[in-house]
């Protein structure tokens, strides 16, 4: 399978896309930098796969997991993505519960 982005990770690592913050309110209010680093730290987990490493198989691009939270950012064109090694994911969602998950951009 291809990778959704224009980059291969080595080894045992994954690269998977953090959801988004919204950076204004329901109502309209622009949220602080403050408040948006802290919904950052605090998001629910869930990550979407992006790319993968020829050595991983029981992770595919497009499923959602959730991450142990160790690894490293890395930008790719202009985007940033959290790259993690395989052993770093807890698990993965499957389809009949991720439904839930609606912050992912489509």
């Amino acid at each position: 399978m291809v990778n959704m982005i224009k980059y291969e990770p080595l080894g045992n690592h994954i690269v998977v896309e953090m959801p988004s913050v919204e950076k204004e309110t329901k109502s309209g209010i622009i949220k602080s930098q403050q408040m948006l680093k802290e919904e950052e730290s605090k998001r629910d987990g869930h990550a979407k796969v992006v790319a993968v490493s020829q050595e991983v198989k029981n992770v595919k691009i497009g499923d959602t997991v959730i991450p142990k939270g160790q690894g490293f950012m890395v930008m790719i064109d202009e985007i940033e993505y959290f790259q993690m090694n395989m052993f770093d994911v807890l698990g993965v969602v499957k389809e009949n519960g991720a439904s839930s998950i609606t912050n992912f951009p489509v």
